[in-house]
């Protein structure tokens, strides 16, 4: 078959063109991409049983890998886990965590922070929640030392979250919470109830634990009934976090309305509601900070903020089962609705 010049010089232009785009995809596919950081960065997670999978772990790491920074590749994270108890376990882990040459070492909790801040730190520390930032960083626009991170207001926002059972419970006179004695947000939790209640026409029924013993817990349910209270506020405790499902459980029988300040544990698993700040987001947000970190900026450079973003979640089958139909308002303003 004869071939016209015409028909060949289109054949030279056609191969010159693809060549041109296989070169473009190999050499410059990627710069849209973030550059991987030369580095392979060694980072620590000192966790509790809360912490494991928790949302701003999970948004920390999704934030890492859109910035460059893949597991297995050029990031090491290292994870160890002090389950229930927080005293012994906790401080060996801060230790060892402390001696193995990390670049950082992030928490999940005020007192996995405190665990660390009882040694020599080597390495800087960035906790991704802490309900009292201020027990852990004296000067939070400027932190003096090697600590800095997330601030989480849930013992701050107690009061709106009293605000908001109000809201779904507007004849609601007294409110009912388990309250462990000396846990790091009690006092905090209690003093903003306390602010709220005589504005909302509510009074507090505070039934106290011991923060050591909060197994004591269990035997205060049968307590929780219509003859004590009108509703129920959970604590920024331990015990909420451990007996989460026993509370919600026991509210469900007394038919008491109830809120909780962890999304995880709330209305997802039987809760009326849940109010709590959005920790994927907040993990996400902690990336920024934490690669600055790792390039070497000074932690008096990297303030403390707190989490702003905010999670309304209901339960519709719970107010169901309990007789309570939710005010529209209430039901248009929740981020997340169960069982509808």
């Amino acid at each position: 078959m004869n071939i016209t010049f015409k028909q060949a010089s289109y054949a030279i232009l056609l191969t010159i063109i693809v060549l041109g785009v296989v070169y473009s995809v190999y050499n410059f596919g990627g710069q849209n991409q973030p550059p991987l950081p030369p580095k392979n960065y060694k980072i620590g997670f000192l966790l509790t049983d809360k912490d494991i999978g928790s949302a701003n772990i999970a948004g920390f790491k999704v934030g890492m890998e859109a910035a460059g920074y893949k597991e297995g590749v050029n990031v090491t994270y290292i994870e160890k886990n002090a389950g229930a108890d927080r005293a012994a376990v906790m401080d060996g882990y801060a230790k060892e965590l402390n001696d193995m040459g990390l670049d950082i070492i992030l928490t999940g909790s005020t007192s996995a922070t405190q665990s660390l801040e009882k040694l020599d730190l080597k390495i800087p520390v960035f906790f991704l929640a802490a309900g009292i930032p201020g027990q852990l960083v004296k000067n939070p626009q400027k932190p003096e030392g090697m600590v800095t991170g997330l601030g989480e207001p849930s013992a701050e926002f107690a009061g709106r979250r009293l605000e908001i059972l109000k809201q779904m419970v507007p004849s609601a006179k007294k409110i009912i919470s388990i309250v462990e004695k000396d846990y790091p947000t009690a006092d905090v939790f209690r003093a903003k109830l306390n602010e709220a209640a005589p504005v909302l026409g509510v009074e507090m029924v505070y039934i106290e634990i011991s923060r050591d013993k909060i197994d004591e817990i269990l035997s205060k349910l049968p307590l929780l009934s219509k003859s004590l209270g009108d509703a129920y506020i959970a604590c920024t405790c331990r015990s909420n976090e451990k007996y989460s499902k026993e509370l919600s459980a026991a509210l469900l029988k007394a038919k008491l309305p109830s809120i909780n300040p962890e999304t995880e544990i709330g209305a997802k698993i039987g809760w009326l509601a849940s109010h709590s700040n959005d920790r994927y987001k907040n993990g996400i947000q902690a990336t920024s900070k934490v690669i600055r970190i790792l390039n070497g900026e000074p932690i008096s450079n990297i303030p403390v903020e707190y989490a702003t973003d905010l999670i309304l979640e209901l339960n519709l089958a719970t107010a169901k089962a309990i007789g309570l139909t939710l005010p529209q308002s209430i039901i248009s303003r929740a981020n997340k609705i169960y069982n509808e």
